[in-house]
């Protein structure tokens, strides 16, 4: 009874504030919202939808939630970091600020999505050798988005101290890193895919 009158009190202030944002005229940030509450709650509104009933929170799945979503916070800080970055020396310029933060809200619900089922279903099919290769993947993904910020915000502050345009950072934020940042998710989404098959097939990768 408890926890109905909670999730009860829970809607009635977020239909309220979503009711404040549509009155503010942020429906970028309302689509978001909306958008990453049902990726985060992707299992349960499945579940609702197909069984009528919450779905079973057993050990193995709170291993998954809570590894999901190490794995969403430590994103979200380092994409907060080098959002704020990128704010700060105007790099998207005309772009809504509204739009930018809604992008990144839905991105966050998707990475989360994506590592409930990487913990849930690819991670058990990948032998030692994809799940290093992976961890690999990742962490350079991560340092390349990390470096084109930080490449961007170090061309801006050399060509100001020195008056002259910088050459090395430029190439390497805009050219460098974006390539290997392609590179590494494209390798992650490589042995994703395969470790999701194996999850179907019954069939353990090497």
């Amino acid at each position: 009874m408890k926890i109905r009158w909670i999730l009860i009190v829970y809607s009635v202030i977020s239909m309220l504030g979503l009711m404040m944002l549509l009155s503010r005229e942020n429906v970028y940030v309302v689509i978001a919202l909306v958008l990453g509450f049902l990726l985060l709650g992707h299992r349960e509104f499945w579940s609702l939808v197909r069984y009528r009933r919450l779905p079973v929170i057993d050990e193995r799945v709170r291993n998954n939630l809570t590894s999901a979503m190490r794995l969403t916070g430590g994103f979200f800080l380092i994409a907060s970091i080098v959002l704020i970055l990128l704010l700060r020396f105007n790099v998207f310029r005309d772009t809504p600020k509204e739009l930018i933060i809604s992008g990144q809200l839905v991105i966050i619900g998707i990475v989360y999505l994506v590592g409930y089922h990487y913990y849930d279903r690819v991670r058990p099919n990948l032998g030692e050798r994809a799940t290093r290769w992976i961890k690999i993947y990742l962490i350079t993904a991560g340092l390349s988005l990390s470096t084109i910020a930080l490449a961007i915000v170090l061309h801006n502050l050399v060509s100001a101290c020195f008056g002259f345009e910088d050459a090395f950072f430029f190439i390497l934020g805009l050219l460098v890193a974006p390539v290997v940042l392609v590179v590494s998710l494209l390798g992650s989404l490589a042995i994703f895919i395969k470790g999701l098959w194996a999850s179907f097939t019954g069939v353990e990768q090497a």
